[in-house]
């Protein structure tokens, strides 16, 4: 009796466990059904927007807030699914449990071998086979419909390897770089570029790049560097800085298969880097270029093909004998340290986060080198040198795009949907933490003196306090950001969408603008120095090299 009861209520609980699977798993695969479709649907439509007349003010504002909406939906999406799938394992795991429990203890008393024949307990147990058949290819048929990108399982390798070089010192080529524009936003360390002796330009040359980016161009001595890509080729582009000839292109067309990326991302939007001797280029299809400043290949390294919504955007940061890339795949997010006379890994580290497009920052204290990272969960301090985390805070959200800036000891962050906070570097402690101003989506934070400044796509300026955290001044300008303004001799230079190429200073007062040039243009790309000129690429593929009238 007592041994019935408890198979009883075995069977019974078996039988409410499979019911729930069946209930929930159908309640998932329509779900993912019914939210697929629209998510298609909406990424058109915001597709064919982009690519109408966004000079129109009232266009550009509704493309904005469908491509917010898309991608919060698109996040929702992927969390409801990720807590479905977590209750079915529980759910699984449960039934196992029941039915582990009832042969246990249920076990039959050996009697005396009869006749086989067909009974109600294996008529039951064949019922419960062909549920748990049922429930597997549900599960089977949700991870099919489920609007979710994967990483493709090609391989991680290095094509070509440059000769053993001799060792370098990280601190002295940092310090090099100042003199130079080397890198997204310029030199790690504050930039001796000198500002135009006027805000007054004439264009000294104009030159087409030929293939589409929206990378920015980065500059060694006389020479300047900038990238393209399309579906068929990507390409790495070196001009004389004195004539805007073409020198060389370094093209690629080896990754083994190629992204879907939206048509405001593309296939060139990570910023090349460079030191004395070579050119790093990553680009969207997880294609790796070092070369020499001559465009002779050094080596070549294919990356996992990077399956990210919208594309890959994370430019590279370089730390004198090491580069170090943000890689963030849909299904994992990696920070790769790789030797720049080879390519290959120093340390390779996985972050616990979910994908962004933010691209790595790093703080030089005391002969240590902390690099930062922000994902859309978490922000996160690794050693330069071993890889090493070493802190992690976990409380960002929305879709990060932006970058820290460092300065004194912090790293500040701000990023609308995320957190606009400074931490500290050598432990994360959270020096102020302000949520109530408007935060940026696109341009990264620039920290001047003792003011933090926030550029947003809808055109608003504003400085914090860099110690507090407080709001000092709004300030409001013709146009939004998407590029990220840069400190050069002491002054902002920022650049909005309608090509209007600002000077700004900035107090406690609020913001100044001490020059203004109309390039009469859409610009994204951040702007170049050089010897008290400026480069800059358009939204429209053009390289412009600005010279200072007399």
């Amino acid at each position: 009796m007592k041994d019935d009861a408890v198979k009883n209520c075995l069977h019974f609980g078996q039988w409410v466990t499979l019911a729930f699977i069946l209930v929930l798993g159908a309640l998932m695969a329509h779900d993912a059904w019914r939210r697929t479709q629209p998510l298609n649907q909406a990424l058109q439509q915001l597709e064919q927007l982009k690519a109408g007349n966004l000079e129109d003010p009232a266009l550009r504002q509704t493309v904005r807030e469908l491509d917010y909406v898309y991608r919060a939906t698109y996040f929702q999406t992927q969390d409801r699914q990720a807590y479905g799938f977590l209750l079915l394992g529980g759910a699984f795991l449960l039934l196992c449990l029941l039915t582990g429990l009832e042969h246990f203890f249920c076990r039959p008393r050996l009697q005396t071998p009869a006749a086989p024949a067909p009974s109600a307990e294996s008529e039951r147990q064949q019922l419960l086979l062909l549920v748990l058949l049922t429930s597997l290819v549900l599960t089977a048929a949700i991870l099919l419909l489920r609007p979710r990108f994967t990483a493709q399982p090609d391989a991680d390798t290095t094509t070509a390897t440059a000769p053993a070089a001799a060792p370098i010192d990280i601190q002295a080529a940092l310090v090099a770089g100042t003199e130079h524009w080397p890198q997204f936003r310029g030199s790690l360390l504050p930039n001796r570029n000198p500002l135009p002796a006027r805000w007054q330009f004439q264009r000294k040359w104009q030159q087409r790049i030929p293939l589409g980016g929206y990378s920015s161009p980065v500059i060694w001595g006389d020479r300047i560097f900038v990238s393209g890509g399309n579906k068929t080729e990507r390409a790495l582009f070196c001009y004389a800085a004195d004539s805007g000839e073409l020198l060389w292109r370094l093209a690629s067309n080896t990754a083994p298969m190629i992204p879907e990326v939206t048509a405001d991302t593309g296939y060139a939007a990570p910023t090349p880097c460079l030191d004395h001797e070579r050119v790093y280029a990553v680009f969207a299809t997880g294609e790796l270029l070092c070369c020499t400043h001559s465009g002779e290949l050094l080596w070549q390294r294919q990356l996992p093909s990077p399956q990210i919504l919208y594309g890959y955007a994370s430019s590279p940061l370089l730390l004198g004998d090491r580069l170090i890339l943000q890689y963030d795949l849909e299904d994992t997010q990696t920070i790769y340290a790789l030797d720049v006379h080879s390519g290959k890994s120093l340390w390779e580290t996985r972050r616990e986060s979910t994908p962004s497009w933010s691209s790595p920052s790093a703080s030089c204290q005391d002969d240590k080198i902390t690099i930062f990272t922000a994902g859309n969960k978490f922000a996160e301090a690794f050693a330069a040198d071993t890889g090493q985390s070493l802190w992690r805070f976990d409380g960002l959200g929305g879709e990060v795009a932006t970058s820290a800036v460092a300065g004194d000891g912090q790293f500040f962050f701000s990023n609308t949907g995320a957190i606009t906070a400074s931490f500290a570097v050598a432990d994360g402690r959270i020096g102020f933490r302000n949520d109530n101003v408007p935060a940026p989506d696109v341009a990264s934070p620039l920290l001047l003196e003792e003011i933090l400044l926030l550029f947003d796509s809808g055109g608003l300026g504003i400085g914090l306090d860099r110690r507090t955290g407080e709001e000092l001044f709004e300030a409001s300008f013709n146009d939004g950001f998407y590029a990220s303004p840069v400190a050069v001799g002491g002054k902002i230079v920022a650049v909005n969408l309608s090509g209007e190429l600002l000077l700004l200073s900035a107090s406690r007062e609020g913001i100044t603008t001490e020059g203004k040039y109309g390039l009469g243009c859409k610009v994204v790309a951040v702007p170049a120095f050089h010897r008290g000129n400026i480069v800059i690429r358009t939204f429209d593929n053009d390289l412009i090299y600005l010279e200072t009238q007399e």
